[in-house]
């Protein structure tokens, strides 16, 4: 049986709040986006040990996970993936970070969270988070079937 929505953000906060606690200082020292990522999936690990935590995962079954972004395919690789590897049947949830100073397009995470949450779609992950990490705070925005949520 898949993991309550409620379920699933209250342990996400819970391991960001573990990286604020005891890794303040990648956010002090402003480390690049992908050390972050990583320290989170190291500990989104621990509340999702029934699943496989995988950053930069670009498989979908045995293919390139793809996505037509403006009309043209392009090849994705979600920050961080909380799923079962090789099947579509427990894609729990997609997540996309930047930092507060980062100038990357947040429009092209949202799209890539809004498509990978469909439905209907292709990859069906029952929650899409977009976390936007600062100094000291961060601010987060949920995707529910190719709908942002709050």
């Amino acid at each position: 049986m898949m993991m309550k929505l409620d379920v699933i953000k209250r342990r996400v906060r819970h391991c960001i709040e573990k990286i604020y606690e005891d890794d303040s200082d990648l956010f002090d020292r402003n480390n690049y986006e992908v050390t972050i990522s990583c320290k989170l999936a190291q500990y989104l690990f621990t509340k999702f040990s029934n699943y496989d935590v995988d950053c930069e995962y670009d498989k979908h079954k045995n293919n390139k996970k793809e996505m037509e972004i403006d009309k043209q395919i392009k090849e994705r690789r979600p920050d961080i993936l909380i799923h079962k590897r090789g099947n579509d049947e427990n894609n729990l949830a997609v997540i996309e970070i930047k930092k507060s100073t980062s100038s990357g397009s947040r429009r092209l995470d949202y799209k890539k969270l809004k498509s990978m949450t469909l439905q209907t779609g292709e990859y069906r992950y029952k929650l899409g988070i977009f976390i936007n990490f600062a100094v000291g705070k961060y601010d987060l925005t949920f995707f529910v079937d190719g709908e942002k949520k709050q």
